[in-house]
């Protein structure tokens, strides 16, 4: 079986797709990934990729959103939830400009399965074209769903390639039951952390004799986005017995850092939370789930309107303690961090949960299993 991965152009949406890839590669299927921008790093992942837009970086696309779809990253107010619900057929429109160039290489791979980011339209046009099965595969905890492509402005796709939504498209869920958007979905699998590949450091290896908090704003934005949150972390780190790791890159750390304050450049993110009891992140869908999937207690300080939808997921399961404003980060709101009993017994529980969720070649067999 020849099996198309499409993920939008970016590592956030095309990384989680990777476990599955590796798991129907193991299980001696043919793999090709068809992305563009950043995500073309699933190559380092040992996986075969097409570069749908050559020339084009993901912040050069997200710059092309903000001015082109202005809304989408408008504030959001005080339902994060149902404002991004009705936000998200204008998201799935927002990507048309990228889909036709995708759809054309899609066709060329003449799959056998497409596996596609439900955020992005490409997966449905190519399987309706070509008459073969598609699989969403969900990128976190808020729920896009199919449907979100059969009317105006989501199906903007498949009108222009005059073709319909193909029926009864399933959706396999990263995000453990308890905790995704709506419940779950057709297929849970047990979410699989890759961040990409890196030589560990050494001190990675060296016993921890304190407690160790990671603190992480993601890849879109750098630094400079969170600059007021690293700067109260900083000033809290020097009252807390405890060692701080900022994965924000060396070139970006401040100078005069407190002893008990270490800086990181790109370190698998999996690897690094392996050590620690603790992370304060910015509510991405990666960061968030390789949190749950450790057992790592979790600060959320959610900017953006999509870690805003996960920062209340996470508050409704008590998975984390997400902050309104970045004044709530202090000493005092890292101290509850470090101790607060209940959230460690959330995070323990959906540990355990995501750990019972059947692996990816477990759903491997079921997708690969004749119809």
């Amino acid at each position: 079986m020849r099996v198309l991965f499409m993920p939008g152009p970016a590592i956030g949406h095309a990384f989680p797709l990777v476990p599955l890839g590796w798991a129907f590669r193991a299980a001696g299927h043919e793999v090709v990934f068809v992305t563009a921008g950043d995500a073309l790093a699933v190559a380092r992942a040992g996986l075969s990729v097409l570069d749908a837009v050559p020339g084009r970086t993901t912040s050069d696309m997200q710059a092309q959103f903000i001015r082109d779809v202005p809304r989408l990253f408008e504030p959001i107010g005080t339902d994060p939830i149902g404002e991004m619900e009705e936000r998200k057929p204008y998201i799935v429109s927002a990507w048309d400009p990228f889909v036709d160039a995708h759809v054309a290489l899609g066709e060329w791979v003449q799959p056998d399965l497409v596996v596609y980011d439900p955020i992005f339209a490409v997966g449905p046009v190519v399987s309706a074209k070509l008459k073969v099965p598609a699989v969403a595969h969900s990128l976190g905890l808020a729920r896009f769903t199919p449907d979100l492509l059969r009317e105006l402005p989501g199906a903007v796709a498949m009108r222009r390639h005059g073709v319909a939504l193909p029926e009864g498209i399933p959706t396999v869920d990263i995000a453990p039951p308890s905790l995704v958007e709506g419940g779950p979905a057709d297929i849970s699998m047990r979410y699989v952390p890759y961040n990409g590949g890196g030589v560990l450091p050494d001190w990675l290896r060296e016993p921890v004799t304190r407690p160790r908090i990671a603190v992480t704003f993601g890849t879109l934005g750098g630094p400079e986005r969170f600059a007021a949150g690293i700067e109260r972390v900083l000033t809290a780190a020097s009252e807390i017995d405890a060692e701080f790791v900022l994965a924000i890159g060396e070139s970006a750390a401040p100078a005069d850092l407190p002893p008990n304050v270490r800086t990181t450049g790109w370190v698998p993110l999996n690897q690094l939370l392996g050590g620690c009891v603790a992370a304060i992140h910015h509510g991405g869908d990666g960061t968030t789930l390789t949190c749950a999937s450790l057992g790592v207690r979790q600060m959320v300080l959610p900017g953006a309107p999509d870690e805003l939808v996960t920062g209340e997921l996470l508050r409704t399961r008590g998975l984390a303690h997400v902050l309104d404003a970045m004044d709530e980060l202090d000493v005092a709101a890292v101290g509850r961090l470090l101790t607060d009993a209940e959230l460690g017994r959330v995070a323990a529980e959906v540990r355990a949960e995501i750990a019972a969720l059947p692996s990816p070649a477990e759903v491997v067999s079921r997708l690969a299993a004749p119809a």
